[in-house]
């Protein structure tokens, strides 16, 4: 019963996060401004989520449990990658006395940072098309001010979005 709903929770909790993203959409008319516009604000988006759930978590564990950066690196890697193997865990260190709410943030950590992978596997495939599309768009306005075009065609790529 707990992997559905969890599922189900972080299916939810990802969508809600995505839905952030859509108003990239709607920032400019102009063509090229408004892809380049919506590849930096993914890359932007991506960037800073791996800040907050990859690297200042392992900052603050090394500095709290005592480990070094390394160590809570793999344990948030390890955490949130599902693997878990328990060889470090956060608030069991009996000589140390946490916070009451200590545990309770590495928990709302875990959701948040498995919801967050969830957004930035979907959004994947969605940066890099994004990117393409918008490297075409790039070659085609070089087309226009007298480049001379590719000797080979490039095949048609199916766009990949969701």
């Amino acid at each position: 019963m707990g992997i559905p709903l969890n599922v189900v929770f972080l299916n939810h909790l990802g969508t809600g996060l995505r839905a952030h993203l859509t108003t990239l959409d709607r920032w400019e008319d102009h063509p090229r401004h408004s892809q380049l516009l919506q590849v930096l604000g993914l890359a932007l988006f991506l960037t800073l989520g791996t800040l907050v759930i990859l690297i200042f978590p392992p900052m603050f564990f090394s500095h709290v449990e005592g480990w070094s950066f390394r160590e809570g690196f793999y344990f948030a890697f390890i955490t949130l990658s599902t693997i878990g193997f328990g060889d470090y865990v956060v608030g069991t260190d009996p000589s140390k006395h946490y916070i009451a709410v200590y545990r309770s943030l590495a928990a709302i950590w875990i959701l948040l940072g498995l919801a967050w992978l969830a957004v930035v596997l979907s959004l994947g495939s969605l940066l890099l098309h994004r990117c393409s599309r918008l490297w075409q768009l790039i070659r085609g306005l070089d087309l226009k001010d007298g480049a001379a075009p590719d000797s080979e065609p490039r095949s048609q790529k199916i766009p990949i979005s969701a």
